[in-house]
């Protein structure tokens, strides 16, 4: 009779014991969910899709919330529900799940959200459609449920139809499990990484243990405390700090053009990751030649002497994978066709430790410089803060006021953070030096010189014979062409006004700019060709500034320094008022 009470004592301990993990585990768990569950709360289902990596994408609307889409992920180390404003990459054709749940839950609205202990799920629950749509009571008959199964093994995400007590088909099987006031899920379809799967079902052998209301989070900074009160039904509270600024929120902080870079970044490194989990070798496939070269080794004492071909037994080709025959190239041994198999279990072998040591490396790289950029955004928002308390007085004007104090804050308060974050992103703090860099670079960039005509007319002369080449692709076919007639020298495009031919006057200061950028330019008299750019053509087996010209009018040029000047002093002083 002791020994029979103790192992009830033993057994209640056990039980207390798992349930105190499990609530511990679910507050973790809520806690981290809190914000998309918060997010998806009372907002309305607008758009439902899904990715290549194992998500499924809610776009949802909340009157004075945010655009960011909520993403249910059962991909493993990286399940949960989140907010994101970078959506993944989409499936080219809807699968099941997402083209039931168009059918029957998209447009409605979220009525609640929560987490469960027993299994940990993140359960969305959706509100009656709307009773003025045509097939009303068919979509009210639906499901009316979105969860997440993380406990499952792969896990799974579920579209399911909630009822209140057991269903009677059900009951034969699961009803002993369930009393009459436990809820009861019927899966109508699952996705995970295995398999899709559309039949009706129960979702859950067994009741949902635990129910885990979203926390409560406070101001007080001094009560950091987490109640957790647990009878059948459980409610946590959870009294913390204010959550720390978020990646979304932070890039909303940040000025506009260090945002723009930054969500660039971002994007490229999340695009680097998911380039390398894709060529990462598949498992199952080094195992496939793991068992094939195993197969052929140990029957390769049956290859037939002296002949170059091998007919594999049918229960080999079954039992190890082995292909119907093997054939033998000209000196070649049916030795070599193994270290073959060998070599390539390698080749994948070594290309999988180096992509694992890459994704680490990426993960690495994404995750401190979305902190980078957390702490840049906290540091720019306190020393804001800061000189809007010191200099309250000075407002007039909110949206100005708001505007000089960023500038002011830029220009001359320290941020070591900021700056870390714009050399990393190579660009200015301050958005007018941002605009100057960037003028700078577009300078550099183009294949040519820009100069104005005194009517008006753009004068554009090739930096090189290779620049050259790139000045013509850019042409439009109706605008004139200029070279010297003999020679070396630049091409030199005049662009055409609108509705009207070049001036001579413009085609005579392009003409002499062509003459000043070849080796004429010391004699300043020489033969020009005019032509139109359609008159032109640049062929494959050409040298780097050579054209073919099919028909141009020749004009002699003549000019002195002091004409040189008049052209090139305006353009110099027209650069500096820029």
């Amino acid at each position: 009779m002791k020994e029979q009470h103790r192992k009830i004592i033993v057994k209640d301990t056990e039980f207390s014991q798992e349930l105190r993990t499990g609530i511990a585990q679910l507050a973790i768990w809520t806690r981290k969910f809190a914000q998309p569950l918060h997010r998806i709360m009372n907002a309305s289902l607008q758009k439902i899709t899904a990715s290549e990596q194992g998500h499924i994408i809610l776009s949802v609307y909340k009157p004075g919330d945010d655009r960011s889409a909520i993403l249910l992920s059962m991909k493993k180390g990286e399940s949960g529900i989140s907010t994101t404003r970078l959506k993944p990459t989409t499936l080219k054709q809807p699968n099941s799940i997402v083209q039931i749940s168009r059918k029957y839950i998209q447009g409605r609205k979220v009525c609640s959200a929560y987490a469960t202990i027993s299994p940990i799920c993140i359960i969305i629950e959706l509100s009656d459609a709307n009773k003025q749509i045509e097939n009303f009571q068919e979509i009210n008959e639906g499901p009316n449920c979105l969860i997440l199964d993380l406990d499952a093994k792969p896990p799974r995400i579920i579209l399911a139809k909630k009822y209140l007590s057991t269903p009677s088909r059900y009951k034969e099987q699961y009803g002993i499990n369930f009393s009459p006031s436990d809820s009861f899920f019927e899966s109508w379809c699952e996705w995970s990484e295995d398999c899709t799967k559309t039949k009706k079902r129960a979702c859950f052998e067994y009741p949902l243990i635990a129910y885990c209301p979203l926390p409560q989070i406070e101001q007080n900074k001094d009560s950091q405390n987490i109640e957790v009160l647990h009878t059948e039904f459980s409610e946590i509270k959870l009294k913390s700090n204010p959550y720390p600024l978020q990646l979304n929120t932070a890039l909303e902080i940040l000025p506009t053009h260090i945002r723009r870079s930054a969500k660039t970044k971002l994007q490229f490194l999340s695009r680097r990751l998911i380039r390398q989990k894709a060529d990462m070798p598949d498992e199952k496939e080094i195992l496939r030649l793991q068992k094939q070269s195993e197969g052929f080794k140990t029957h390769l004492y049956l290859w037939p002497k002296d002949s170059v071909k091998w007919y594999v037994p049918p229960q080999f080709i079954q039992e190890f994978g082995l292909p119907a025959f093997y054939t033998l190239k000209k000196g070649e041994k049916p030795g070599d066709l193994l270290n073959k198999i060998h070599h390539e279990i390698d080749i994948l072998k070594r290309r999988k430790q180096e992509l694992s040591a890459r994704i680490i490396e990426s993960k690495t790289s994404e995750y401190d410089f979305q902190k980078l950029i957390i702490e840049s955004a906290e540091e720019l928002k306190s020393a804001i803060d800061n000189y809007k308390e010191k200099h309250f007085h000075l407002q007039t004007d909110l949206k100005k006021f708001e505007k000089y104090s960023l500038d002011y804050v830029l220009i001359k308060e320290d941020l070591p953070l900021l700056s870390r974050l714009c050399g990393m992103l190579d660009i200015s703090m301050t958005e007018s030096e941002q605009a100057q860099k960037i003028k700078e670079e577009k300078e550099k960039r183009f294949p040519f010189k820009e100069f104005t005509a005194s009517t008006g007319e753009f004068i554009r002369v090739a930096r090189s014979a290779e620049d050259g080449d790139k000045m013509i692709k850019l042409m439009p076919s109706h605008h004139t062409w200029i070279h010297v007639l003999t020679g070396e020298g630049s091409h030199v495009w005049l662009e055409k006004p609108k509705g009207e031919k070049p001036s001579l006057q413009a085609v005579r200061e392009a003409a002499i700019l062509a003459v000043h950028h070849s080796k004429h330019s010391r004699a300043q008299n020489t033969d020009v060709q005019i032509s139109t750019r359609a008159d032109i053509e640049k062929r494959k087996n050409l040298p780097p500034g050579k054209v073919l010209v099919r028909r141009c009018e020749t004009l002699l040029i003549k000019y002195d320094n002091t004409e040189l000047h008049k052209i090139t002093d305006n353009n110099n002083l027209k650069n500096k008022r820029n």
